[in-house]
């Protein structure tokens, strides 16, 4: 095992608590306890590929919806935090423009701080009250609002459907995230017994009052666990709690401690919506929206008990499903035309986008099918493709044999619908090292040196341009990126590492031996190529 170190000047960020009050009346006191809140339990501010404007463009166009390209949109995102959603998504999109807006004051300085550090000139963050939001603060082509509407109040909720509606361009599209029942009745419980737990203990810090509830939750899973002869029938309660445990601290405070945790049903969220003329476009899950891809006498019976309704048919899956969590687009109602609820997909959109592999672990089989065979092949090279990339595998597998071309994005859409692959609109640029000419573009180098040696990971994490999180970076990328902001042999590259980089190997006999740093170069360089931080041109 190679540990390697550098000697590299690190940033610390501060953390400043403002504790302005925002709101009047009665909500003060609980928009202000969560303020605090997340200031006491910093929530590291993490990207979430699911929102990803590359994807929410993609499913978008498939729905029918003709949105703003992702390289030239204004986003907004409502309850940044840090930044760390949008942060790496102005990274990968220079010509596009990020805004966030956060309560908290402390939050905001940091992620500002982080932003100047890296140098980026396309994202700011605001401390801003959305209440305070209105027509003047501008339009936005994406907005995103990621794990903020269940847990503020009734009146926060409607202002952010009003923003989505004020706020949002013309062919604009809303993200909006959610807790739903009924999959919550059953995580429901797990919050009452931690609010049982700690009813006493409003005054105590938020750490050990989270660390008291979970302990409750775990004695009483034991408990339960142990009592299978006198109440057998419990198991999915304790895989509920299994499933709630299983989570870092600070989110268990946030979701299950903070004093509102609003589930809804997803009729009830598209009703609210409605009358801030948002119409639903569906969930970014298409297994919680389309049927499609169910056998005939289920896809049937959906559709008699839906009586056509798209609506409907939403809550019924949800009911199918027991769901517990949606992320939902919206756009204006005068886009509602376009929509294909009908679950056609356009074959021109189809041609249009990237396509990859959702759970890259998961081992795919070998079918009979040719045309379910050549995506599988597609599938299994790791990297995005497109339709064209099929037709190609297709033309190989058949051996010039004509095949239907109808069956190919049939399945294709089968795929997509049943969740093994995820649609998207730009493709990762993935090089192999050229000596003299392969580069790292300054900002990229910047984003990984701020996170890596300054501090950074401690408030946000690396994002690829899916907005995918990156790990296991260490000082040799950051090393490499920053003498790639320009072209290098490399020869040049092995002795800057030599003169910088202390590479230490573990030996099985448990023997630490020092390297020369030249011995990480060409891994680090490889892990950079994959992951799209090189340029060849």
């Amino acid at each position: 095992m190679k540990v390697v170190r550098i000697e590299i000047y690190k940033k610390g960020f501060s953390m400043k608590v403002n504790t302005k009050a925002t709101i009047t009346k009665e909500e003060t006191d609980v928009i202000e306890h969560l303020k605090n809140s997340y200031d006491e339990l910093v929530y590291p501010s993490k990207s979430f590929g699911v929102t990803s404007i590359n994807s929410l463009e993609a499913k978008a166009k498939l729905w029918g919806l003709n949105p703003v390209p992702a390289k030239e949109a204004r986003v907004l995102e409502l309850g940044c935090s840090m930044g760390g959603n949008i942060i790496g998504q102005a990274v990968y999109h220079q010509e596009a423009s990020f805004v966030g807006v956060d309560l908290s004051g402390s939050q905001i300085e940091i992620g500002n701080e982080i932003i100047n550090a890296i140098d980026l000139k396309n994202v700011k963050l605001l401390e801003q009250d959305i209440l305070k939001i209105d027509k003047d603060f501008g339009t936005f082509d994406y907005i995103i609002v990621h794990g903020i509407w269940s847990w503020v109040p009734d009146v926060v909720k409607d202002k952010i459907l009003e923003i989505c509606n004020v706020n949002l361009s013309e062919r604009g599209v809303a993200y909006v995230s959610y807790n739903v029942y009924p999959g919550w009745h059953r995580l429901g419980q797990v919050r009452e017994m931690m609010l049982f737990a700690t009813r006493y203990d409003q005054d105590m810090d938020l750490l050990p009052r989270t660390e008291k509830g979970i302990s409750f939750v775990h004695h009483m899973n034991e408990l339960i666990k142990g009592s299978k002869d006198v109440v057998p029938k419990l198991g999915w309660k304790t895989d509920s709690f299994d499933s709630a445990l299983d989570h870092k601290t600070y989110y268990i405070a946030h979701e299950y401690l903070e004093p509102i945790n609003d589930p809804v049903y997803i009729t009830d969220f598209i009703d609210r919506a409605n009358k801030h003329k948002l119409v639903y476009v569906a969930d970014t899950d298409f297994q919680l929206s389309a049927i499609t891809w169910m056998r005939k006498e289920r896809r049937e019976l959906i559709e008699a008990m839906s009586g056509g309704d798209w609506n409907t048919k939403e809550q019924i899956l949800d009911f199918y499903f027991d769901t517990q969590f949606r992320r939902s687009l919206l756009c204006h109602e005068s886009q509602a035309h376009l929509l294909r609820h009908n679950e056609e997909f356009l074959i021109t959109t189809l041609d249009s986008l990237y396509f990859g592999m959702v759970n890259k672990g998961k081992e795919l089989q070998d079918t009979t099918n040719v045309v379910e065979q050549a995506i599988v092949n597609q599938c299994r090279k790791g990297e995005m493709f497109t339709v064209a990339d099929c037709k190609e595998e297709l033309k190989q597998l058949q051996d010039g044999v004509e095949y239907d071309k109808i069956e190919l994005y049939s399945m294709l859409i089968r795929f997509l619908l049943c969740g093994f692959i995820a649609p998207v609109t730009e493709k990762k640029e993935i090089h192999t090292f050229k000596e003299g000419v392969s580069t790292v573009p300054k900002e990229m180098a910047n984003y990984v040196q701020t996170v890596v040696d300054r501090g950074g990971s401690r408030f946000i994490n690396i994002s690829d341009l899916y907005n995918d999180s990156i790990t296991g970076f260490n000082s040799a990328h950051v090393l490499m990126m920053k003498q790639l902001e320009t072209p290098k042999t490399l020869e040049e590259l092995y002795k800057v590492a030599d003169k910088i980089l202390k590479v230490d190997e573990t030996k099985p006999s448990g023997e630490v031996v020092p390297l020369k740093g030249r011995t990480v170069v060409d891994s680090t360089l490889d892990d950079l190529g994959q992951l799209g931080f090189l340029r060849n041109n």
